[in-house]
C-alpha cells in the first residue's frame, strides 16, 4: 500500500534502447554492457512492464491518459502549442480560443536531391529572427485565403487552415533522412495538401532569408513538413505531482491536465533537491535525439541521472524509479531489487521485443 510520504519518479528517455549507429541489437548490448554499468544493472535486475504502444509521442499521450482516436494523427499541433504559447504570452501575444482550434505542425525543413529522390533535413540552426521574416512572407500569401501561421520557436511552426482536412501525415522524426515521397500527407485531402505543399516551396524558395542562408553555406529552409494535425484532446486520466520537462509535447500535456510543470533540471543531484518530498513524478530527458554519438549520450545519462538515481532508492530517498523510453518494457526498480544479484543482464534485443 502506497503511503503519502513515498516518492515515486517515472523517467523517460526516448532513444534509450535505440541507436541507428550501430549494426545490429548485439552490438549494442555490447556497448550498454561495457560503458553503462548502471543501465547493465537496471535491465538485469528491476521489473519489466510490458507497454502496449511504441513511439515517442504516442507513450507520452499515454502518460498522461490521454485518449487518441485511432486512423488519426496524434493531435501533436495542438497539444505542443500549449507548452510553446507560453513564450507567445510573455512577449505580449494572447491566442485564447485559437488553442482550441485544428492545428497542424508545418516545420520548417530542408528537402535535398539525391538519386533516388528527395532526402529531408530538419534542425535548420533558424534563428527566430529568421523564422519571423520566413512566416510573415508566406503569411502575405496565406492570410488571403485565412490561413494562419505562426512561429513561437524557430524550428516549431503552427499553421491552422480555414477548415479542418481529412488527411493523416508521417511524424518529422520518422521522415527525418527518409525520400518523403512515401511519407507525404495521404487521405480524402491528400492531393489539395500536395499542393499546398509545393506552394509553401515556391514562396520559400523566393525569400531573401534562404538566399542569405544559401550565400553563406547554411541550408535554406526551402519546405515544411505537414504532421501532427488536429483538435485539442481532452484532459487525460493520470496526474502527476509535478512533470519536468524541457521538450515540448510533455509540456503542453501537462498544461492540458493542469499539472505543475518546469523545466528539466541538469542532473539528478538537482532534481533530488528541489522537487516534492513525496508523489509521483515525471522527468522527461529528450537528449539522446541530439547526440550523433548515441554511445556517448548514454554515458552522460549514467554520470548525470541513472546512478544517482539508483543511490538514492537505495538510500530511501526514492521509492521507486521506473525507467520508460520509446521502445520496449518499462524497467521498475526498488530497493530490494539490489539484492537480485543472480539476475544476468538480458540481451537487449529480448528487451527490445517485450
Amino acid at each position: 500500500m502506497r503511503t503519502s510520504s513515498q516518492r515515486r519518479l517515472t523517467l523517460f528517455v526516448p532513444g534509450l534502447f535505440a541507436d541507428a549507429t550501430v549494426a545490429s541489437a548485439i552490438d549494442l548490448q555490447a556497448d550498454i554492457t561495457a560503458t553503462t554499468p548502471t543501465l547493465t544493472r537496471l535491465l538485469a535486475r528491476a521489473d519489466r512492464e510490458v507497454i502496449p504502444v511504441t513511439g515517442s509521442e504516442l507513450r507520452l499521450f499515454g502518460l498522461f491518459g490521454v485518449e487518441v482516436a485511432q486512423g488519426q494523427d496524434l493531435p501533436v499541433a495542438a497539444v505542443s502549442q500549449l507548452a510553446d504559447n507560453v513564450h507567445s504570452a510573455i512577449n505580449g501575444v494572447e491566442n485564447g480560443a485559437e488553442e482550441r482550434a485544428w492545428w497542424i505542425r508545418a516545420d520548417p525543413v530542408n528537402l535535398m536531391a539525391t538519386r533516388t529522390g528527395l532526402a529531408l533535413h530538419a534542425g535548420l540552426g533558424l534563428s527566430q529572427d529568421e523564422a519571423d521574416q520566413l512566416v510573415a512572407e508566406l503569411s502575405e500569401t496565406l492570410a488571403q485565403d485565412g490561413w494562419l501561421l505562426k512561429a513561437p520557436r524557430p524550428e516549431r511552426w503552427y499553421l491552422k487552415p480555414p477548415t479542418a482536412p481529412a488527411i493523416t501525415t508521417t511524424p518529422l522524426a520518422y521522415a527525418i533522412g527518409r525520400d518523403v515521397h512515401a511519407l507525404l500527407p495521404q487521405g480524402r485531402d491528400h492531393k489539395a495538401w500536395h499542393a499546398y505543399l509545393n506552394e509553401f516551396q515556391i514562396l520559400l524558395h523566393r525569400s531573401p532569408v534562404n538566399a542569405a542562408r544559401a550565400a553563406r553555406g547554411a541550408l535554406p529552409a526551402n519546405s515544411v513538413w505537414f504532421w501532427g494535425g488536429g483538435w485539442q484532446p481532452q484532459p487525460g486520466s493520470r496526474s502527476w505531482t509535478q512533470v519536468a520537462s524541457s521538450e515540448p509535447l510533455s509540456q503542453g500535456l501537462a498544461r492540458l491536465n493542469g499539472i505543475p510543470t518546469g523545466a528539466a533540471p541538469m542532473d539528478a543531484r538537482r532534481w533530488l533537491e528541489t522537487a516534492p518530498a513525496a508523489g509521483d513524478h515525471l522527468l522527461v530527458l529528450d537528449t539522446l535525439g541530439d547526440v550523433s554519438d548515441r554511445q556517448t549520450g548514454r554515458q552522460q545519462l549514467e554520470v548525470d541521472w541513472l546512478a544517482p538515481l539508483l543511490a538514492a532508492v537505495h538510500a530511501g530517498a526514492l521509492t521507486e524509479l521506473r525507467v520508460l523510453s520509446d521502445t520496449g518494457p518499462a524497467l521498475h526498480y526498488r530497493r530490494a531489487h539490489r539484492w537480485r544479484f543472480w539476475r544476468r543482464s538480458r540481451a537487449l534485443a529480448a528487451i527490445q521485443a517485450a
